[in-house]
């Protein structure tokens, strides 16, 4: 059975194989706050190198504790039926979204194992996809790859003052154009379809999504920010938690096998991990 899947759903005992979710953060592999002392190196054009592997995301391997006539995956128990779904809407550090929408967050979070699109091999989109897996980086171009648990994607970004593609169409990765302000790689994404989330917990967008991403490489480090802009559903920008992930010299990106969800039909109820991503 495939190991990209997704759920922290709880299911009922003499299941095979429970629903496996991706952990927030690689041992070894995403760095702490702070930047590395190395000497960041530099292209040819004088901007800093971005080449590498900086990010993979494993198979995860989640404890399993049995209760009662449940299988909790990561030792978390199942969620009081009876108590209301938290207000993620106006958590810190989450989006605002208007408050006529904040009861649609609700309902989403409430039914994530079913209207969460990445329980279902569903392509995360940006910026849910996360800091990127590998970069290749020219002189006029830089493109991301990533292997994750949906399958494998690429973004392709061009930095030589191109504006951006018209007439193609949506993608949940849109489409990206970048430019250096200083040492930092800012990558301008719009063009996004609406099937994506931003985030667990029913982070819905719409189509007017607009997401800005800042790269900047200090040493062996390599920093992510991020500011996402949906003025249809969201009263203010949303600048996500910055993450900084390190240089991987050991091991380079691999094409990701196919996914296929096989688990929902087992789902006794609607208890969900509140970090799918």
């Amino acid at each position: 059975m495939k190991q990209r899947f997704f759920g922290f759903v709880v299911l009922a005992i003499g299941i095979a194989a429970p629903l496996c979710t991706a952990p927030t953060g690689v041992a070894g592999q995403e760095a702490k706050a702070g930047t590395s002392a190395k000497a960041t190196p530099h292209m040819p054009d004088g901007h800093p190198d971005l080449n590498g592997m900086w990010y993979r995301r494993l198979p995860p391997v989640p404890p399993v504790q049995r209760i009662g006539q449940s299988i909790i995956l990561n030792n978390r128990a199942p969620r009081d039926p009876n108590a209301p779904p938290p207000a993620t809407a106006y958590n810190a550090g989450m989006p605002k979204y208007k408050p006529e929408l904040v009861a649609k967050v609700r309902e989403l979070n409430e039914n994530q194992i079913y209207a969460d699109p990445a329980y279902s091999c569903g392509a995360p989109g940006v910026p849910r996809i996360g800091p990127p897996h590998r970069i290749i980086q020219t002189a006029r171009e830089v493109v991301i790859l990533y292997d994750d648990m949906a399958g494998s994607f690429f973004r392709y970004i061009p930095i030589d003052g191109r504006p951006h593609r018209k007439g193609i169409e949506a993608s949940p990765n849109g489409d990206s154009v970048g430019h250096w302000e200083g040492d930092a790689l800012v990558i301008d994404v719009t063009n996004f379809t609406e099937e994506t989330w931003l985030a667990d917990n029913g982070l819905f967008h719409s189509a007017d999504l607009h997401v800005t991403e800042r790269l900047r490489r200090q040493g062996d480090a390599l920093s992510w920010e991020v500011t996402v802009d949906d003025p249809t559903v969201l009263v203010e920008p949303w600048n996500m938690t910055p993450r900084t992930v390190k240089l991987m010299t050991d091991t380079e990106i691999e094409e990701a096998a196919p996914c296929q969800e096989r688990d929902l039909a087992n789902a006794t109820d609607l208890t969900h991990h509140s970090n799918t991503r």
